[in-house]
């Protein structure tokens, strides 16, 4: 069983994560940046300033998503924690490795 705190969605033969959107107060800030950056096909490949300019970019675009990001933001600026985050990221597009240890794919949400 998964400790995946957030939803499973099965699309023909494969699985997507999801967070929960009712309860994003109960998920892990690394999970929530996992899936935004894998979305948008971000892997462990891509350069930091890159990866900081796209969470503004959806910054700017989600208000599900606002508060959470710029906690990752601040987290990310203020302390220098972008390793705790990217650290999170595959050298796949659309997969991350959740809180939880996990490999998990998502959507492809680059359009957004």
């Amino acid at each position: 069983m998964s400790n995946v705190v957030g939803n499973i969605n099965v699309d023909g033969d494969k699985i997507f994560y999801s967070p929960d959107t009712d309860n994003l107060d109960g998920t892990s800030s690394i999970d929530i940046f996992g899936y935004l950056m894998a979305g948008q096909g971000i892997t462990i490949h891509n350069a930091e300033t890159y990866i900081v300019g796209e969470l503004y970019k959806l910054r700017g675009m989600s208000t599900t998503y606002a508060s959470y990001i710029d906690t990752i933001l601040e987290n990310i600026i203020l302390y220098g924690d972008i390793e705790d985050y990217t650290d999170h990221l595959s050298d796949e597009p659309n997969k991350f490795v959740t809180s939880w240890g996990e490999i998990v794919d998502v959507k492809d949400l680059s359009w957004i």
